[in-house]
């Protein structure tokens, strides 16, 4: 019988540097049972004391590895995620906990998905007691995901998926390491692995308990959930799934692009419209106002930089005030010599940059 294709977790080590830190961890790998005479004498492995593939090839000694992981051993050797500019967002973090750590801090939407378009929250309350939506037409409706904005842990949260086919709370990791030490120190490990919709089985680096708060400061709703840290990419910052929809009584409606839920002598809406696609701040103060576009579509002004080719125009945002349309436009005519306005100025791309190879270990064959 064949076995599935594994699939194993990243780690800061190698599995020779792995087994070399204590053999008396593993159990004795199976014989091999490639032929003597048709194994590579070239290379040897460690794990078996035999030759015909390297200690880090030694799929027994890898998949032992990857046990011991499941079982919450080796953990401190799972290679974390690199996010963009980390850097520059680590400095920002920083700033913010010394000018001001009683402040909230509002986490957009850390990693850099640029064309994503972004979601226009809006709240209404009624005097109704029960929660209701209109009907719709065949033309009528949303077909977006619901994203809401809501309080976390001390941190106002943006770009948070309601997803009512998740059995948990999911929270990101990329947005989990904007929060203050205080927060992040009360996560703790993870008992149980989340399946996927493939069925693959992913192991959280964690859970942690955070109070979520979901509305404004006159009308507004709080529960406690519990997330689990998921260390996968994701243009979302986290999803509340059944558990916590059901916690704070509330009704999604994906068709309508509602969310409703009741409070103190009434019904809460909370609508989530797309708008033009933007670029997210990293991480802002407490509370910072969000321009309001209400345009579904941003317009283009065509503008003329250089004297000398007037018919050559570029294109910049409707939404920038006069003075950032100036001062956007006088930056670019400082900087003419980086635009190509006639053939001549085109050079050409270096050889070293447009010329690329395939990092392909000597002596593997293709995989058919």
């Amino acid at each position: 019988m064949e076995r599935k294709q594994d699939r194993f977790t990243l780690l800061t080590k190698t599995p020779r540097e792995i087994l070399a830190l204590d053999k008396g961890k593993f159990k004795p790998p199976p014989p091999m049972t490639t032929l003597v005479e048709k194994r590579n004498a070239s290379k040897f492995c460690e794990f078996h004391g035999e030759v015909g593939h390297t200690t880090d090839e030694c799929m027994h000694l890898k998949r032992q590895i990857e046990e011991m992981l499941k079982a919450g051993k080796l953990s401190h050797l799972i290679k974390e995620l690199k996010q963009n500019n980390g850097k520059d967002q680590t400095k920002t973090t920083k700033k913010g906990e010394t000018s001001g750590k009683d402040k909230s801090l509002a986490i957009l939407m850390v990693q850099p998905w640029q064309r994503i378009a972004r979601q226009r929250i809006t709240q209404t309350f009624s005097l109704e007691l029960v929660i209701s939506f209109p009907p719709l037409g065949e033309k009528d409706g949303t077909k977006g995901p619901m994203i809401i904005e809501a309080e976390m842990g001390g941190h106002c949260m943006y770009r948070m998926y309601v997803y009512a086919g998740s059995s948990s709370e999911i929270l990101y990791e990329h947005c989990f390491n904007r929060f203050r030490p205080k927060v992040k120190n009360q996560m703790i490990p993870a008992a149980t692995p989340l399946v996927g919709f493939s069925g693959e089985i992913i192991w959280p680096p964690g859970q942690i308990s955070l109070l979520v708060k979901i509305g404004d400061e006159e009308h507004s709703t709080s529960a406690w959930m519990n997330f689990m840290v998921v260390r996968s990419p994701s243009p979302y910052n986290g999803i509340i799934g059944r558990p916590g929809v059901r916690k704070i009584w509330a009704i999604p409606s994906t068709a309508h692009g509602m969310l409703k839920f009741p409070v103190a002598g009434g019904i809460v809406t909370l609508r989530s419209n797309k708008i033009i696609p933007l670029e997210c701040m990293m991480v802002s103060g407490p509370r910072v106002p969000q321009p309001v576009i209400n345009q579904v579509a941003e317009e283009k002004i065509q503008v003329a930089i250089h004297l000398e080719y007037p018919e050559q125009t570029i294109a910049i945002g409707s939404t920038l005030t006069e003075a950032g349309q100036k001062e956007l436009c006088g930056l670019l005519r400082r900087n003419l010599d980086i635009f190509a306005w006639r053939p001549a100025d085109m050079t050409g791309v270096p050889w070293h940059i447009a010329e690329h190879r395939l990092n392909i270990r000597e002596g593997c064959l293709p995989v058919r």
